[in-house]
C-alpha cells in the first residue's frame, strides 16, 4: 500500500503489477496505476467565480469635492493634508500651486498614496530660481481614478486643466481654471472659456467647472458677472457659489 504523505489518514491500495514477459526469463512491469474513474457529472452551478480588484468596486458613498486657492502648495501642505482629513475631502482641485515639474512637495503626496494630476505654469525661462507662480493640480485619494483629458485647446488668458475623475461605475469631467486676478477681465477670456466649454460639452460625462477666475459673482449687477454667468448658462451650467469664498469677502 501507499505510505501515508502530508497528513492523509487513509492509505491507498496500490493494484498489483502488470508483468509482461519478454522471453528470457525475465518481465517487464507495463502497469501498476489505479484505473481512472469516470468524470462524475457536475452537481453544482456551472458559473464562475470573478475576481473584481478593489480600486474598481464601487465606494458605496458620494465623493466630496474641495476646492482651493492654496498659493503655494509647497508651503502649507502639512495643513492641506489636516484640511483634508478633517473635512473628508476625497478630491482636492488646487490653483495658485506655485509648483514646477519636479515639486518635492506633489512628489510627497504621490508616495503617501495620492493620485496627482497637475500643470505648472510653463516658464519662460529654465535658468532662474524665482517662484513660479500659478499652476493647478487635482489630487484623489485611492480608490478614485484620475485621467489626464488633452481637449485640443491651450487658453491664453487662463491656465487650464481638465481630468476625468471616475469612481467605481461613476465618472465625470472637471476643468480646473486659474484666471490671475492681477489681469482685467476681458473679451478675449470669455471667448476662450467658452470654447473649453463647447469642446467639454462633447463628452459623454457630466462638467463641472472649479478653480478662482477671480469674477466678483458676489456682485450680480457687474458687467463681468453678467458676462460670466451668461457664458455659464449657454453651457447649461450653473454658478454654485453662494457665499463668500475669500478671506477678505467677494
Amino acid at each position: 500500500y501507499r505510505g501515508c504523505r502530508s497528513g492523509q489518514s487513509r492509505r491507498r491500495w496500490r493494484p498489483t503489477p502488470v508483468l509482461h514477459p519478454v522471453g528470457n526469463g525475465a518481465a517487464v512491469i507495463v502497469g501498476n496505476r489505479p484505473s481512472r474513474e469516470a468524470p462524475r457529472p457536475c452537481s453544482g452551478s456551472s458559473l464562475l467565480r470573478v475576481h473584481v480588484d478593489r480600486h474598481s468596486t464601487s465606494r458605496g458613498s458620494d465623493v466630496v469635492f474641495g476646492c482651493l486657492n492654496i498659493r503655494s502648495v509647497a508651503n502649507k501642505l502639512d495643513d492641506l493634508l489636516e484640511v483634508r482629513r478633517d473635512q473628508k475631502i476625497d478630491v482636492l482641485f488646487l490653483v495658485e500651486t506655485w509648483h514646477d515639474s519636479d515639486s518635492v512637495a506633489l512628489r510627497r503626496l504621490r508616495v503617501d498614496g495620492f493620485q496627482v494630476v497637475d500643470r505648472p505654469r510653463p516658464r519662460s525661462r529654465a535658468d532662474t530660481l524665482a517662484t513660479n507662480h500659478g499652476g493647478v493640480a487635482a489630487v484623489a485619494i485611492a480608490g478614485v481614478r484620475l485621467t489626464r483629458l488633452d481637449i485640443g485647446v491651450k487658453p491664453a488668458t487662463f491656465e487650464l486643466l481638465c481630468v476625468r475623475v471616475a469612481s467605481g461605475t461613476s465618472s465625470l469631467v472637471v476643468a480646473i481654471v486659474y484666471r490671475p486676478g492681477s489681469e482685467a477681465v476681458t473679451l478675449a477670456f470669455y471667448a476662450e472659456l467658452a470654447d473649453v466649454l463647447d469642446r467639454l460639452a462633447t463628452l459623454e460625462d457630466p462638467v463641472q467647472l472649479v478653480g478662482d477666475d477671480n469674477v466678483h459673482l458676489e456682485r450680480p449687477a457687474d458687467h463681468a458677472t453678467r458676462e460670466f454667468t451668461d457664458v455659464l448658462a449657454a453651457h447649461g451650467l450653473v454658478s454654485c457659489v453662494s457665499a463668500a469664498t475669500h478671506d477678505d469677502g467677494g
